[in-house]
């Protein structure tokens, strides 16, 4: 990118970041740059298609090219896509890539693209190309900066988080089954639920009958154990959330005397597995869950399921509601500490051979800072996509030629509420969010490239047992396999490796 071009424009900005666009478009005229146009190629994911796509581009467009000098061309990706093109693109110097959403997928986690360095270290860039950003994430960047390296900015959303049982409410409507779904207590009541909602399946119509009673949250088989939780006991009241170090295999847990421990091995562990096969076996999981290419959200939508578990934040009902176009009764059983992996799981970074740093970063900086490009990229054009009604909220119409999630896109908080949430939605959530309790641990990110072999090693074997496992289609004899295997293929100098990771992270503060 031409560096002077853009060194000029956020000197501008940083002068006098009250001036409207226009006033930078003048000052680029004034030094002769304003018809500068530099290209950068951008790939996410988008779990609703991508029609209606061109027409938000050119809107997004008209404002990076006036404001920064950045034309970005997007593409979108589905998530079985995205796990296992973008490493390759990455790796592919001729790909052309510049800015890329690190993401919850473990080929595309945060943690799995700086081990095998294929993320940019950005420190140089940020300060002159994103100064608001870095000035609005700073309680944050911490989850993206290892040692004095930045190779991410985290996207900027809810952190705090619940897991909640989903279920739709015309269902337990039809069955008199709502007051009782909406007490749910225990993971015992649940499975009496279900099975009350799979006994009458013939007796509902047949738009209220699925083929499921509960199905897998995620592409990788998941169907009630979720990241970074302990849901054992029976009681909701009983269960929680622990650190994982941002440890995107899932292995670690950091307990309360701050020791690292393997999760896997954990009775708690073998409990939620043994709880997972008697759903299972009870038929009340999803027979598929372990290989389905869809969420859960998809599924529901599809009329598939009539419940999920998952993670989520202030405002799941409405969430889920325009997820799933069913509305919903949601129990939370379980809350969650914001902890580094909630900064880290979401976000932008740079891929390694990007020929366009300077011009990424301060593209990232617009979607952090202005609420247009926000509101492009989570709901479309307006008009065609979506209505703001008398309350600000952002009304989808039926064209649904174009629709995104609002926490892709650097800063959900710029984002029209959604409709139903009510106007002030965003400002509540960000209060609820600044005052949720923090882990001791937040900031603590391990650098895993000097155990980037043992790393693929647990994955391979994770990826053998772990979706058969989780969704309660493989026996409990699976799990002592995989705990075996995982010792063999470096498990304690996996744990090891952490330990005095966060060890040395500790006696730094």
């Amino acid at each position: 990118m031409k560096k002077k071009m853009l060194s000029l424009l956020l000197a501008s900005m940083m002068a006098v970041t009250m001036l409207p666009v226009s006033s930078f478009a003048e000052e680029l005229e004034a030094e002769g740059e304003s018809d500068e146009i530099v290209e950068i190629n951008m790939v996410g994911l988008g779990f609703f298609g991508e029609g209606g796509k061109e027409e938000v581009m050119d809107a997004i467009n008209e404002i990076s090219e006036a404001e920064i000098g950045v034309h970005v061309n997007y593409t979108i990706m589905d998530i079985q896509t995205y796990m296992t093109q973008v490493p390759l693109m990455i790796a592919d110097t001729s790909a052309g890539l510049d800015l890329i959403m690190f993401n919850a997928m473990p080929t595309t986690a945060f943690t799995t693209l700086t081990a095998q360095k294929q993320l940019m270290d950005i420190s140089e860039y940020v300060d002159e190309y994103a100064p608001e950003t870095m000035e609005l994430m700073a309680e944050y960047m911490p989850a993206t900066t290892v040692g004095d390296a930045i190779y991410g900015i985290p996207a900027y959303r809810i952190y705090n988080s619940s897991y909640y049982i989903i279920m739709r409410k015309d269902i337990l409507d039809e069955l008199g089954l709502t007051e009782e779904a909406q007490n749910l207590d225990s993971w015992s009541a649940f499975k009496e639920l279900l099975t009350k909602v799979h006994d009458a399946q013939d007796s509902l119509p047949a738009e209220l009958q699925t083929n499921a009673m509960l199905t897998n949250a995620d592409t990788q088989g998941n169907v009630m154990l979720g990241m970074y939780v302990d849901p054992a006991a029976d009681a909701f009241a009983d269960n929680y959330g622990f650190e994982t170090l941002g440890d995107a295999n899932r292995i670690i847990k950091v307990n309360d005397d701050g020791k690292v421990e393997n999760f896997f091995a954990s009775d708690d562990y073998r409990t939620c597995i043994e709880r997972t096969i008697d759903f299972y076996n009870s038929d009340l999981i999803y027979k598929d869950a372990a290989t389905a290419q869809d969420g859960a959200d998809q599924q529901m939508a599809n009329g598939l399921t009539f419940a999920q578990c998952t993670q989520s934040e202030y405002g799941v009902e409405q969430v889920k509601t325009n997820a799933t176009g069913y509305e919903v009764v949601c129990v939370p059983y379980l809350d969650v500490p914001i902890q580094t992996s909630n900064g880290n799981t979401w976000g932008w970074g740079v891929p390694v051979n990007s020929e366009e740093p300077e011009a990424a970063v301060a593209f990232m900086n617009l979607m952090y800072t202005n609420p247009e490009i926000e509101n492009l990229f989570v709901y479309g054009i307006e008009g065609r996509d979506y209505e703001l009604n008398d309350a600000g909220e952002a009304c989808l119409l039926d064209t649904k030629e174009y629709q995104n999630s609002d926490f892709f896109f650097g800063n959900q908080f710029n984002a029209y509420p959604s409709e139903g949430t009510g106007s002030d939605f965003r400002e509540k959530a960000l209060e609820q969010m600044l005052a949720a309790e923090i882990s001791p641990y937040y900031g603590c990110v391990v650098d895993t490239d000097p155990i980037a072999n043992t790393i693929t090693a647990l994955k391979a074997v994770l990826t053998k047992y772990e979706n058969g496992l989780e969704s309660g289609s493989a026996p409990i004899e699976n799990l002592d396999k995989m705990l075996e295997e995982l010792e063999g293929a470096g498990l304690q100098e996996y744990l090891d490796y952490y330990q005095t990771s966060l060890d040395e992270w500790v006696a730094q503060q």
